[in-house]
Formats: structure tokens, sequence, C-alpha cells
């Protein structure tokens, strides 16, 4: 009789026996589904011998360390392989586009020691199909007017403008301004040609920049917004052109003149020394900011500055008239600033993305927004100085030209943006955010004007307009938006 533990051992063995067959049966299934006829007919992308012997396996199926100069220059000899050769095409739109890449144009080029796979991450497998093409933003951050914030140029891909082709297209489908397949010619072109640009000379420029260009643009390269525009816009922090230098110089000089207003009297007994005014002042603000009097200060900044409630408690009309222009003018300063420093810490972020992108929805749409709500009060303090006239207010020249500035300044904005709606060619789903912008670019389209040219006209209006509004800040009634604070503040202080 057969005792219980070699029965056991028996039934083990006989199972062992069973799943090497099982396995060796698979395994028999699968070396002839991948030597099958259908399988043998496809062709395979990498050649199979390198000078009539064997290629290794390892040659592909492996991953160099492409962070190293070795492994980077690894990787580009494997691509260009095939890559290196004329016959590298591809079938786009019934055209046969070249794939090519020269040799050359990448040994000289800055990407010298850049794997190819690095930028090119989404054709790491064979056979392999690029959607997105190089993912410059990967190590390059979005940049606009004067190579900070800013987002003229976002919907042109950076191969556009950084490549050494001319020719470009406007690609209707992703709505971005892209290499051209193909020439006047219908001549196949290569978007692989990494030979890049110098940006910085400025007939490079010219590229986009020329009359009757298909694809928009104004006709003349326009400078950078200056720091002066971030009042409502998002720009730099720089000067810009000659015209903002001499709107800012104005400037100074009125704030120094009301710095030397205020410092006239007496400082805690002090009278004839400036030096000793202002740094007996000095000390006492931050003797203010940090004590005990902070809190019950910033209650009074935020009640009676910002919200404006002493112009509230003596009428809403007025604080409604009011509000419409400060508030709006104050929120675009906030998101502007706001903007700068999200752009500063994290470039490659999404939210930045959003921020500086004219065409983004909620950044078109918030702007739109407040610039109806400024020249809304304007058209109400128009109509209140004009026609109502209440018996408080004294209307003057130099009040009615502020008030004028400032509507001419909002108009033209939008008039700028339905221009470069119409100019940029941005599809109508995208540019209904800017709710006034696609508006205005409908009135604007029936009108005979070629908006290439009169974009330009319209810019340096535009900035004409704004550059006078900074200028005469210090100057006119408008130094309120200095003296209203200071005066409030010293009054707590007194209290």
């Amino acid at each position: 009789m057969e005792s219980p533990c070699r029965r056991i051992r028996r039934d083990r063995a006989m199972k062992q026996r069973i799943c090497k067959a099982a396995l060796v049966f698979l395994a028999s299934i699968f070396f002839l589904l991948d030597f099958s006829p259908a399988m043998a007919r496809e062709k395979s992308l990498m050649p199979a011998t390198i000078d009539g012997e064997k290629r290794p396996c390892l040659d592909c199926h492996r991953y160099p360390n492409v962070y190293t100069n070795a492994g980077a220059l690894a990787c580009q000899a494997l691509c260009l392989e095939c890559h290196g050769k004329s016959e590298c095409v591809r079938p786009i739109d019934k055209t046969k586009l070249s794939l090519q890449v020269k040799p050359e144009s990448v040994e000289k080029g800055r990407h010298r020691y850049v794997a190819c796979i690095q930028c090119h991450r989404d054709v790491a497998r064979s056979p392999h199909v690029s959607q997105s093409g190089a993912l410059c933003s990967e190590c390059h951050p979005v940049h606009g007017e004067g190579g900070a914030v800013g987002g003229p140029h976002l919907r042109i891909s950076c191969q556009a403008c950084h490549f050494s082709s001319d020719l470009f297209t406007l690609d209707t489908k992703t709505d971005r301004i892209i290499l051209a397949s193909v020439d006047s010619k219908g001549t196949p072109l290569s978007r692989t040609d990494h030979t890049l640009r110098n940006t910085k000379n400025e007939e490079f420029c010219i590229k986009c920049h020329f009359p009757e260009n298909k694809v928009g643009a104004a006709a003349s390269v326009l400078p950078p917004k200056s720091v002066l525009c971030i009042l409502c816009h998002n720009a730099a922090l720089d000067m810009g052109g000659p015209l903002f230098w001499v709107a800012f110089l104005i400037f100074i000089a009125g704030i120094l003149l009301m710095v030397r207003m205020w410092f006239k009297g007496s400082v805690e007994g002090e009278e004839t020394s400036l030096h000793r005014k202002i740094a007996r002042s000095s000390d006492s603000v931050w003797g203010t900011i940090f004590s005990k009097e902070f809190f019950p200060l910033l209650k009074t900044f935020v009640l009676d500055i910002i919200l404006q409630r002493r112009i509230l408690k003596e009428s809403v009309r007025r604080w409604s008239i009011h509000s419409l222009i400060y508030l709006s003018i104050l929120t675009r300063f906030s998101l502007s600033v706001f903007t700068f420093f999200v752009y500063r810490i994290g470039p490659e972020s999404a939210l930045a993305e959003a921020l500086i992108n004219k065409n983004n929805g909620f950044t078109a749409f918030v702007n739109d927004l407040l610039g109806l709500f400024i020249l809304a009060g304007i058209l109400w303090t128009i109509i209140q100085r004009l026609f109502v006239k209440p018996p408080h207010v004294l209307t003057e020249f130099r009040d009615g030209f502020a008030v004028g500035l400032i509507g001419v300044l909002v108009f033209l904005g939008f008039i700028l943006e339905g221009a470069r709606i119409l100019m940029t060619q941005v599809p109508a789903e995208i540019t209904i955010y800017s709710f006034m912008g696609h508006v205005t670019a409908g009135v604007l389209s029936v009108m005979p004007v070629n908006w290439s040219s009169a974009y330009v006209v319209l810019w340096y209006a535009h900035a004409i307009a704004g550059a006078l509004l900074v200028a005469y800040l210090p100057y006119g009634k408008m130094k309120h938006i200095f003296n209203t604070p200071l005066t409030l503040l010293l009054n707590y202080k007194m209290k």
C-alpha cells in the first residue's frame, strides 16, 4: 500500500510536468505568431544589419543616460540612421513631407549635446508618429514682449520663429502659426531643420511683420509695453521706448514737487532740515507698521481708501460712478501685479500661461468686463458734468481733460482689441470670451481698412494717451489718488 507522503510527492511532480508543458505550448504559440507570414511582411523601421553584420539588439532596446554627453550623442546617432537620409519622408495632406535632419545642423547647433528624445518625447517607440513635435516649453518657458511678461506670440509655435525656414502658415485646426509643409510651388519642406535663427537681430522680425501678412501681424515691429502700462496691462519692468521715458520723467518730476510740498511744514517740531523731516517721517511709518496700531490703520486703509467708505456715506450715486472707474482700474492693476509674480515664480505653469494669454477665456473676459466698467463710469461722469450738473460739482477744464483722457484710452483699447482679432484671424469660438473685442471686430470688419497697417497707428495712439495720463497724474486734480490716502492716514494718526 502506497504511503500518503509518497502519493503527495507523486501528485506534486505531476502538476509540475503539466505546468512545464503548458509553458512550452504557450511559448511555441507566441513564437509562431511572431514569425507568421503576416508579421514577416511588416517592414522593420530600423536596419537589421550594419555594414553587412547583424546589429546588436541593445542598439535599439536600451535607454542610455541621455543626460550625459555620451548618451545624448548615442541617441542622436540612432535617430539619424533614418532621419539623416533624404528618403525619410511622411505623407501629410497628400504631400510628402521631408523628415530629414541634416547631421551638421545638429552638430553645429545649440542642442549639440541634447538627446532627440528629450524634446521629441512622444516618438520614443517604434513605429513612432509625433503628434506634439518638439516640446520646447519643457526647458524654455513661454515669453512675449521684450522677453518678459506678455503674450503676443503665444499662438506661434517656437519653430515658426526660431528655425531658419522663412515659410509658415496658420493651422486652422489648432489655431497656431506653424512652419509650412510646402513652399509656394508645392515643393515639400522639412520641419526638422535644427538650425536656429538669431532672433536678437531686428531684421529677423520682418519674417512676420510685413504688409499683407496672411497669418496676421502688425506691419512694423512695435515696442514692448512699458512698466507704466502695468496699471492696466501685463508688462515688463522696463521703460520701453522713448515715449514712455519722457512720460516717466515728467511723472517723477511731479511726484518730487508733491513731496516737496508735503514737507514744507514742520514734522514733529522740525521746521528747516528736509533730511530730518524725511527721517522722522520714516521712523513714524515704520514704528506704526510694527506696532499695535497697524491693524486699525489697515482697517482704515481698506474701508476708506480702497472701498471709499467716506464717499459712500455722502452719496451712493457718486460712490457708484467713482467705483466703476477706480475699483476697475485697481482690480486690473492688482491682476497685472499678480500675473507678474506668478510668471516669475513659475513661468512654465498653466496658470502663468493662462494669465498672459490674451485669448484665454478668463483673461479675455475679465479684461473686457473691467474695461467696460471703466467706460461706463466715464460716460456717467460726462453726463453728470454736462447735463445733470449737481451743485457740488464744479467742472473745470483740467477735470474734463483727465476724464476724457481715460475715456479715450479705454475706447482705443477696445478698437485695438477688435483690430487684433481681425488681423490675427483668431476663431470666433475663442474671441467670444473677449465680448467687447468680438463685437468691435464685427463692426470693424465691414470697413474697407487694412487693419494690419492701421493697427500700428492705433497702437501708438493708445500708447500716447496712456503716456499723457501717467505724466498728468501728479499735476491735475487726479493727484488726489496720492494725496487722499496720505491725508486719511495722517488724520488717523493724529486722532
